[in-house]
């Protein structure tokens, strides 16, 4: 007796299959979402919210301890020039994870924890990627770039101001000429941001509201909120620019991979941003702001976990039909 094979069936598992193909293994490639949810976990905790924060803090200790066990295990990817975007994400996500803890419990130990981790060991990451570049222009270049930049808020934070201000200068002379690189690069047709990538487009965005955040504490009043004002406009821009690629990505449902979770970190600064802002120059209208980028941060990271779902539910569905 013949088995016609099920033309829905196959092309099914083609799709998870081929999503498959885009999903590194488990370590610092996954960390964009440890870094978005423990953003939303400190932001809840500055805003108020922090029993809810400490929902999201405990979802990012849990991703933060997959990362780790899938680096024990698969010891991917290498240190190397062209892996350090996710050797950044990875730095960046112990410290943010560090802050969230700090942020729900008040105990300043974790912050350190991940600054003298994830923050010190950023400026070495951020050295090694300026050694070589793969590709096309590409807005993931810089994520191991600005790693200093997100480490120099929690110096000032921590007390180290010197330290801070060396981040926030060094990211300004190796980050944020690339980023503009990449922008001339775009306009000029030289490269495009497929579909598939449309989030790493929020890459930007995170350097103008870490360094606003970062402004405001390492400096005095004025050059902070001078500061601010120059920026926040760029990254409202950088915003819309980033926004019409989440839409075209959101709209194709692009199959998963981890640049979905580039939607989420760089909206978390803008609203860490804004919030610093509120109370550097006492205007609760930026406070106001602050809570808008919080409510499409945590929106954001809503879709970015339905779709993990998606192709979570498909490759286990996949998963039994193939063993069977």
């Amino acid at each position: 007796m013949s088995h016609t094979p099920d033309p829905s069936g196959e092309a099914e598992r083609s799709d998870a299959n081929a999503q498959r193909s885009l999903i590194p293994p488990a370590g610092p490639s996954w960390t964009g979402s440890l870094m978005g949810t423990s953003i939303i976990a400190a932001l809840l905790a500055i805003h108020g919210q922090a029993a809810v924060g400490l929902v999201f803090a405990v979802i990012g200790t849990g991703i933060f301890a997959v990362t780790l066990y899938g680096l024990v295990r698969y010891r991917s990817p290498r240190f190397l020039p062209e892996y350090m975007g996710p050797w950044g994400m990875f730095a960046m996500g112990v410290i943010s994870l560090g802050s969230a803890w700090t942020a729900i419990s008040g105990d300043s130990l974790y912050q350190l924890i991940g600054y003298l981790t994830g923050g010190l060991g950023g400026f070495i990451i951020a050295l090694n990627q300026w050694r070589k570049f793969i590709g096309l222009p590409n807005f993931q270049w810089g994520l191991a770039l600005v790693v200093p930049m997100v480490a120099a808020t929690n110096a000032a934070q921590l007390g180290f101001i010197g330290l801070g201000r060396f981040g926030f200068i060094l990211v300004w002379i190796i980050g944020v000429p690339v980023f503009v690189y990449v922008y001339f690069a775009l306009m000029r047709r030289r490269t495009t941001i497929p579909v598939l990538l449309g989030h790493t487009a929020w890459i930007p965005v995170g350097v103008v509201g870490q360094s606003t955040a970062a402004a405001q504490l390492l400096f005095p009043q004025g050059f902070g909120l001078a500061y601010a004002t120059v920026m926040l406009p760029l990254g409202a821009a950088a915003s819309v620019f980033a926004l019409y690629h989440e839409f075209r990505t959101v709209r194709a449902w692009a199959p998963y991979n981890p640049a979905w979770w580039g939607a989420t970190f760089p909206v978390g600064t803008m609203s860490l941003g804004t919030h610093f802002v509120a109370e550097n120059a006492q205007l609760p209208i930026f406070d106001l702001i602050s809570q808008i980028f919080l409510g499409l941060l945590i929106f954001n990271w809503c879709l970015c976990a339905v779709r993990f779902g998606f192709w979570f539910s498909q490759s286990y569905r996949t998963g039994k039909g193939e063993a069977k």
